[in-house]
Parts: structure tokens; C-alpha cells; sequence
């Protein structure tokens, strides 16, 4: 068991974009598509409702916080549409080795699979790991990147445990860590306390920092300071939520501690962050819906 699992952790995956999605997103049946083998496209609904339409299936309205796994071939047909307020994150993780065979493997028949409240537990965990997982591959500092084949990880496990049964190996020693740290980027309000953390776990402080570091690559105290800090951006990029309130949600006791450590991490003050952001969201509307004109203009030429 210790042999194959460290095949699998030689097989880690990657990311080759994530992004938000613009509407309808359409991929047609092309026999000369270069289309890799070996993806997954994960797709999550942050907003609004959407309908999908796959090969033959009945087509199906899915809502906000709802997952779309697919690891797709050429030959489908898979649209996904939906109203203004429909705001979707799009992922696509390349699979390798052990990974991206079994993969193919167990999707030839099971491509498509729907991540509901009706059918997983992990639904709030999966829906905070793709929110980090974007604001990562925003931040792309070498310090926040230690996280991203962990939490990459996670979805490949995800999708191939949901269509196939399949619990690949872990060290249970390890997975007490991950299980941890999956519980901190789930509740960074939570008011945690190394000391606490260390008891649970049946540890000295020393030892426990030790261990939890070789896991996760930080000590706890910076694990969860980007965890805080990265949910903060995320917020102040993506709502209307005032900063105070962002704040207690990331787990600060004040706006101004707040304030001052976003600016420390990110070399700027909430507000301004949220500005930017905004204006940069105005620039990529104003360029696809002028695309998109162009588009129409050449179809009716």
C-alpha cells in the first residue's frame, strides 16, 4: 500500500485554467478537436439557476451551488446556459499517470455527473475549495501555490469517488491533517487555537506545528491566515458585503485588524481591492460583448 500510494502522489494533477464562465458555454461534437484525454472539467454555480443539455439526455435545471463534473470526449454535445444573474466557475484539471487512467477507465460510460445537496456531504467543502482554488490562480505568489495540488487533489478524488466507489490511498495520518485543514477552510470564522488544535489531536504544540507543516507546507497560524485572507479577497471581489462584515466572517474582531493585514498580504487596502476588481470586471464585459457583436456581424455577412 505505501508503494502505490506514493505512485499516486507522483500522478498529481493540474490545473490548466480556471476562470468565470461566460454564457452559453457551448461545446459541440468535433471529431478533430484537440481536446486532451485525461480532464476533468469542473464547472460550479456561484448564482442563479442554469439549464444543461447533454448528448441525448433530457435537458436539466440546476441551481446555485451546484457542481458539473465532466470528463468530456469529443463527440458530446454539452451546452450550458442561463440568465444574467448566472455566475459560473469554470476548471479544467489534467490528469497524469494512475490518475488519468483510471479516469479513463471509469468515465467511458460516466462522463457526467451532478454534485447536489441531494447527493453528497462534500458539497459545502467542494464549494469553498474552488472559491480558493480561483483566488489562488489570481494571487500566484510561490507561498499560496503550495496549496494548489492538495486542493486540486480533492476534486480528482471527488468526481472519481462519486462515479466509481473508488477510495484511494491515504495515510491515516495525513488524512487527520487534511481533514483539519479542509475543516479551517470550511469555517475560517471559527476562533481556532493552535493549543486547541494540538490537544485534539493528542499532541505537544511543538510537535503538532512540526507535523502540521509537513502536511500543509505552513504552520497552522499561516495556513489560516491565508485561508482568512484569500476568503477576504474573494469577497471583497466578488460582493457587495460590507468590509466590517467580511472581516468577522473571516474570522477578525475588527475592521481595522482586517484592513490592516489584507493590506499586508496583498499590498492593498480592502476598498481599493474592490475597486480594482470591479473595473477590471467593466473592461471584460466591455471587450465579449463587443466580441460578441463582432461575432453576429459575421454570421449574418
Amino acid at each position: 500500500m505505501g508503494k502505490l500510494r506514493q505512485v499516486f502522489l507522483f500522478s498529481n494533477p493540474d490545473i490548466e485554467f480556471i476562470e468565470y464562465c461566460l454564457l452559453p458555454y457551448i461545446n459541440l461534437p468535433d471529431s478533430h478537436s484537440l481536446f486532451p484525454d485525461g480532464c476533468i472539467d469542473v464547472f460550479y454555480i456561484q448564482n442563479g439557476k442554469v439549464e444543461l443539455m447533454f448528448n441525448t439526455l433530457p435537458s436539466k435545471e440546476l441551481s446555485s451551488g451546484e457542481f458539473i463534473f465532466l470528463s468530456r470526449q469529443c463527440t458530446d454535445y454539452f451546452i450550458v446556459s442561463g440568465g444574467r444573474d448566472a455566475v459560473i466557475i469554470h476548471a479544467r484539471i489534467i490528469l497524469h499517470g494512475l490518475y488519468k487512467d483510471l479516469l479513463l477507465h471509469h468515465g467511458l460510460y460516466n462522463r457526467l455527473h451532478i454534485l447536489n445537496r441531494n447527493n453528497s456531504d462534500a458539497l459545502p467543502a467542494a464549494s469553498e475549495m474552488i472559491k480558493l482554488l480561483l483566488n489562488m490562480k489570481r494571487v500566484q505568489s510561490g507561498a499560496v501555490l503550495f496549496l494548489e495540488p492538495p486542493v486540486t487533489l480533492f476534486f480528482v478524488h471527488l468526481y472519481l469517488n462519486e462515479i466509481a466507489g473508488l477510495l484511494l490511498p491515504f495515510n491515516n495520518y495525513d488524512q487527520r491533517f487534511s481533514k483539519l485543514m479542509l475543516e479551517i477552510i470550511k469555517n475560517p470564522d471559527y476562533p481556532w487555537h493552535v493549543k486547541d488544535m494540538a490537544r485534539e489531536h493528542c499532541m505537544s504544540t511543538n510537535f503538532f506545528i512540526s507535523e502540521f507543516r509537513k502536511t500543509s507546507g505552513f504552520t497552522p497560524f499561516n495556513f489560516l491566515k491565508k485561508i482568512r485572507l484569500n476568503k477576504g479577497r474573494q469577497l471583497l471581489e466578488n460582493t457587495d458585503i460590507p468590509v466590517s462584515v467580511i472581516a468577522r466572517q473571516c474570522g477578525y474582531n475588527s475592521h481595522a485588524s482586517f484592513t490592516f493585514y489584507i493590506k499586508q498580504e496583498f499590498g492593498l487596502p480592502p476598498l481599493k481591492i474592490r475597486k480594482n476588481a470591479q473595473l477590471k470586471y467593466d473592461i471584460i464585459v466591455s471587450e465579449d460583448k463587443s466580441g460578441f457583436v463582432e461575432e453576429i456581424g459575421d454570421v449574418f455577412d
